[in-house]
C-alpha cells in the first residue's frame, strides 16, 4: 500500500471529524507547518502514523477501509446527556469503561451485567455519538483526548458529592500523592502553572491510551484529581484583617477524574 493512499486516508478521517491540522499538531506535539509538510510530502514514519491513529482512535486496518462516517470526536456531552448518565449508573459505568479502553469482553467479564445489557448500553452510547459500534465485540471511541465533563454539571456534581470518600485516605500507596499548598503568585504565573497542570492531565490520558493494549489486570484503576482555585481555609480566613473577596465571575478550576 502506497504512502499516498495512507496519507489520503488520514486526511479523510480528519475531515470526517472536522479536525484541523492545527488541532492535530497541538494534540501530538508538532507545529502546524510540520503537520502540513507531513500531509503534502507524505513523509510519515511508522511511529508518527501510530501516534496520529491513537489520537483519532483508529486501527491501522481502518485506513484501508471505505470512506469514514462524518462523526466528529466530541469534547463535551450536552447537559441532557450528562443528566442521562447521572440517572443511569450502568450507562455511566460502561461509558467510563470505554473511556478507559476496556475491551467488550472485559466489560462482560468484570461487570455484573448480562451480555444483552452490555450490548444495549453500548448501543445507547453509539446513538449519543460517544462511540461507534463496529461489531458485537468491538467499538471505536469517538471522544477527543481533551474530553471533560461540564463544569458544575450533573457528573461534576456527582463527583463532588463523593469527594469525602476520595480524600479520606493517606495517599501513601504506589503512584499516590496529595499536596495542598497555599501561596501568592502573580496572575501571569497562575495562568502558566494552570497550563502546565492541563498538560499533565493530557499526559495521564496519553499514557492510558498507550497502555490500552495491556490486560485489564495489569492496569489498576487510578483516579486523578487536579484542582486549583483562589481559596483560604476558614480557620485562616478568620484571622485576616482584610476581608477576602472572590472576584465576580471567578470559577473554580477543577478537572474530573480521567481514570476510574
Amino acid at each position: 500500500m502506497s504512502k499516498t493512499y495512507i496519507i489520503d486516508a488520514l486526511r479523510l478521517h480528519l475531515k470526517a471529524r472536522n479536525i484541523t491540522y492545527k488541532e492535530l499538531a497541538h494534540a501530538i506535539g508538532l507545529s502546524e507547518p510540520s503537520i502540513k509538510r507531513l500531509f503534502t510530502g507524505g513523509d510519515c514514519g511508522l511511529d508518527r502514523l501510530e501516534q496520529i491513529c491513537q489520537y483519532l482512535h483508529l486501527e491501522f486496518s481502518d485506513l484501508f477501509k471505505t470512506t469514514p462516517r462524518k462523526r466528529k470526536l466530541i469534547t463535551r456531552l450536552n447537559f441532557a446527556q450528562e443528566q442521562e448518565f447521572a440517572k443511569d449508573q450502568k450507562l455511566l459505568m460502561v461509558a467510563v469503561c470505554a473511556l478507559n479502553h476496556w475491551p467488550v469482553a472485559d466489560i462482560h467479564k468484570h461487570l455484573q451485567f448480562t451480555r444483552s445489557q452490555v450490548q444495549e448500553l453500548l448501543k445507547r452510547l453509539d446513538d449519543m455519538g460517544f462511540l461507534e459500534m463496529q461489531a458485537s465485540d468491538r467499538y471505536r471511541l469517538l471522544v477527543a483526548s481533551s474530553f471533560g465533563w461540564i463544569s458544575g454539571g450533573p457528573i461534576m456534581q456527582m463527583v463532588q458529592s463523593v469527594s469525602d470518600d476520595f480524600f479520606n485516605d493517606g495517599f501513601e500507596g504506589n503512584g499516590e500523592l496529595l499536596r495542598i499548598m497555599n501561596m501568592r503568585v502573580s496572575r501571569k504565573a497562575q495562568e502558566q502553572l494552570k497550563a502546565r497542570l492541563e498538560q499533565i492531565a493530557l499526559e495521564y490520558e496519553d499514557q492510558a491510551r498507550a497502555d490500552a493494549h495491556l490486560p485489564l489486570e495489569e492496569r489498576p484503576p487510578l483516579s486523578v484529581c487536579i484542582a486549583v482555585r483562589t481559596w483560604v481555609p476558614k480557620f485562616m480566613r478568620d484571622l485576616y484583617r482584610l476581608e477576602l473577596r472572590a472576584k465576580p465571575g471567578r470559577k473554580s478550576e477543577i478537572s474530573s477524574p480521567k481514570q476510574t
